[in-house]
Formats: C-alpha cells, sequence, structure tokens
C-alpha cells in the first residue's frame, strides 16, 4: 500500500525489511548498543581525538552518499505527485517551480531593494535572581533602504510587589510564596509560566510589529507563522491579542513569509535536499501537519480546563491553517533546503522573496534581511548590556555581588 504522508503526496512502495529488528531505540538510532556506550573501556580517550576522526569521515561520508542516491528517485517518483491534479486534497499552488536568473533580478530591484519588503526578528535576555527576576523582550524591524524601528519592553516578577506593614508577616508570606514554587528543580525551571509568557510575548511581539507597525508591501518573519507558543498562550488577554494578531496577519495582511532555521520536519527537509538551486516546492498546508485536527487536540488537552480559552484558539487554527501553505526551497549548491510559510494566494511570491533573499548569502541559502534584523536586534539589546545594566542596579543599591548569578560572576 502506498505510505500515507502528512502531505498527501508519497506514493513510495516501501520493500519489507527482511532484516532482523534493532533490539531497542538506542541501537536503531546509534548503531551500537546502550551497553557499549555505558561502557568506558569503549570510550576513546580526550587525549587522543585523532582516532575519532576515521570513524567521523567514514559516518560522514556514508550518510552524503545516501543521501545523493535517494535524490534522483524522489525528483523522478515523487515530484511528479505534488499536483493538485494527482492529489486533490493538495492546496491549488502546491507543486515543484523553478526561478530564473532574470525573476530573481526582478525581485531584487521591485521589491527588496527599494524598501517593499520588512523583516521583524527578536530576542529575549533574562536575569534571575532571589530578590528579582528581570526579562527584557526586545524586536527590530528592518529594510534595506536604511529604515529600522526597535521595540523592547523590561518585565519584573518579584514574589511580592506590596511590602507589608508588618514585616515578620512579609517574611512570612514571602516564604510561603517561595516555598509554593518549583522547589527542588534546576534555577532554569523555577517558574515555568514566566518562561512559557515570556517566549509568547516575544513571538507575539514580532508578529504585531509585522502587522501594525511595518508599512511594507510584504513582512517577512521568523519560523513558524502559527508557533504553539501562542497557541498554548495560557491568560485570557495574550489569547485574545494573539488570536487577533493572527487574523490580521494571515487572514488580512496575506502578503508574508516566515522562514524556519531548524524545522524538525525532515521529511519535508528530505525532499527539499532534491531540488535543484533556484527551486522550491509547495507541498501542502497547516492543516496537513502542524495544526492537524490531533494537535489540535493534544494542545486543548494541555490547556488543562480553560475552555474559553481553548476554544478561541483552537476556532482561529482551524479558521487560517488551511490559508496557510507550507513549503521548501534550495537558494544555492551549496545551501542546505529552507522551509517556508506562506499564504496560500501569495505562494509564488513569498517563494520569490526567499530565494531571492538567500542567494545574497550562498553559503547560507537563508534571507538576509531576517540575520540582518537578528544582528541588529542583538546588537542594541545584547546580553552583556543588560548585564551591565543590572549590575550597576544592584551595585547603586549597596548589594554589588550578591544577588547576581554564578556565571555572571565566573572569570
Amino acid at each position: 500500500m502506498p505510505v500515507t504522508s502528512p502531505y498527501h503526496s508519497l506514493p513510495l512502495n516501501p520493500k519489507p525489511n527482511s532484516e532482523s529488528p534493532p533490539r531497542d531505540a538506542f541501537q536503531r538510532a546509534f548503531n551500537t548498543s546502550l551497553e557499549e556506550a555505558l561502557d568506558l573501556d569503549q570510550w576513546t580517550k580526550g587525549a587522543d581525538l585523532s582516532s575519532l576522526y576515521p570513524a567521523l569521515q567514514r559516518s560522514v561520508s556514508e550518510s552524503v552518499a545516501q543521501e545523493r542516491r535517494i535524490r534522483d528517485p524522489i525528483r523522478q517518483q515523487v515530484f511528479a505527485t505534488i499536483s493538485p491534479k494527482i492529489n486533490p486534497a493538495l492546496p491549488r499552488c502546491a507543486g515543484v517551480y523553478k526561478l530564473t536568473v532574470e525573476q530573481i533580478e526582478t525581485v531584487h530591484h521591485g521589491l527588496l531593494f527599494n524598501g517593499g519588503v520588512e523583516a521583524c526578528d527578536g530576542t529575549v535576555v533574562a536575569h534571575s535572581a532571589l530578590a528579582l527576576s528581570v526579562y527584557q523582550i526586545a524586536m527590530a524591524l528592518v529594510r534595506y533602504k536604511g529604515e529600522s524601528g526597535t521595540w523592547v519592553k523590561q518585565l519584573y516578577r518579584r514574589d511580592l510587589h506590596i511590602t507589608h506593614p508588618d514585616p515578620v508577616e512579609e517574611a512570612r508570606e514571602i516564604l510561603r510564596r517561595r516555598g509554593q514554587s518549583e522547589g527542588g528543580q534546576s534555577d532554569e525551571s523555577r517558574d515555568s509560566l514566566t518562561r512559557i509568557v515570556r517566549r509568547a510575548l516575544m513571538d507575539w511581539g514580532e508578529r504585531a510589529v509585522l502587522t501594525r507597525a511595518s508599512t511594507a508591501l510584504w513582512r517577512m518573519g521568523h519560523g513558524n507563522p502559527v508557533p504553539f507558543s501562542l497557541l498554548a498562550a495560557t491568560t485570557e488577554t495574550l489569547t485574545k491579542d494573539s488570536v487577533a494578531v493572527l487574523r490580521e496577519l494571515i487572514l488580512q495582511q496575506k502578503r508574508f513569509v516566515f522562514v524556519g532555521s531548524e524545522p524538525s520536519d525532515q521529511l519535508l527537509l528530505t525532499l527539499g535536499n532534491a531540488l535543484h538551486p533556484l527551486e522550491y516546492a509547495i507541498t501542502g498546508t497547516l492543516k496537513d501537519h502542524q495544526l492537524s485536527d490531533a494537535a489540535l487536540d493534544r494542545l486543548a488537552a494541555n490547556r488543562r480546563g480553560n475552555v474559553p480559552l481553548t476554544k478561541a484558539m483552537q476556532d482561529c487554527a482551524r479558521e487560517i491553517r488551511s490559508e496557510v501553505v507550507i513549503g521548501t526551497y534550495r537558494a544555492s549548491l551549496y545551501a542546505p533546503a529552507r522551509v517556508f510559510y506562506a499564504h496560500k494566494d501569495f505562494a509564488h511570491g513569498a517563494a520569490a522573496i526567499a530565494i531571492a533573499d538567500s542567494v545574497l548569502q550562498s553559503h547560507r541559502g537563508f534571507p538576509m534581511l531576517i540575520d540582518l534584523a537578528d544582528l541588529i536586534c542583538g546588537n542594541t539589546f545584547d546580553a552583556s548590556s543588560f548585564g551591565g545594566m543590572v549590575q550597576h542596579a544592584y551595585a547603586a543599591s549597596g548589594e554589588p555581588l550578591r544577588y547576581l548569578g554564578e556565571r555572571e560572576t565566573r572569570a
């Protein structure tokens, strides 16, 4: 029987595996037993790192050779099936396409270099201490004409924001609250709610800037336009505005392209690896994979009983998931394939913009405009400057060292 892919388009007929199945998942993944991995006598002495090179070279060569072997079969047998004529479940824009150098030049001069595309990227830095946790969320919006905007928000988290008139009761209340935190775990997981909210705020901020601050015809973002951090938002206010921002971006703006850095979709990356330079493939929608009914059901189960918020976000996800197509492209001969997301009505324009911007970095094959936004954001709101502000504030309060983390005082 044909293999069913999340994109309804892989009619492969695998042969039965005649080899005996490996004993466990570890053996299947690493081709060695866990017992051998736990035997220090099988390890290499650290001073003799050169002895590791032959095994590394052999593994790399075999893996690369295998990927090369499967490229032609994928192009000949799989690419032909990525078509709505063959698979009606696919979006109308699905297929494999190739841009010309002339089309790339048109995008460069007609959109990118005249400021017709703006990209946004954000960053988060944090200081967590017994007395106070500070989280700084920053955004940068850039275009090639030189204009840019930056936004920053600092959040301050204390165990008790109101000073109690009785110092004894104040101490008891602080002890009570800290005793209810995630005691016994690492300091990195002191407050999972804070980590979830600050991630969601950064993802919301990037999309809010693209929809409400950008004036360009096209908007470019980093990652998935519909991130799970927003779908899993746990507060009513954040959920409502996340729904509003996603609908503005996907249902109203429509002219957007998002490019992922390290997507976990190995199937899509395998298809992308078979592409030639300047080729792209549109293989399905978010409904086919990331936002399937099963994925939304799992997400609802994790929200643990907040029915109104769950329904609001599920309704939004079901409304927009079929509007966003997912695809892959290769910008140069040496760069890896990249995954992109776009509105189904403007998917070809989005792919052209992503490829045209990525060819400016042939070694990376990744949009330079996103890298520029990341560079400006990282340099303007870098961790060292933030750390210096925090240290200066503690010093001005008469405690220059007491509340700094071990890594912050490490030589």
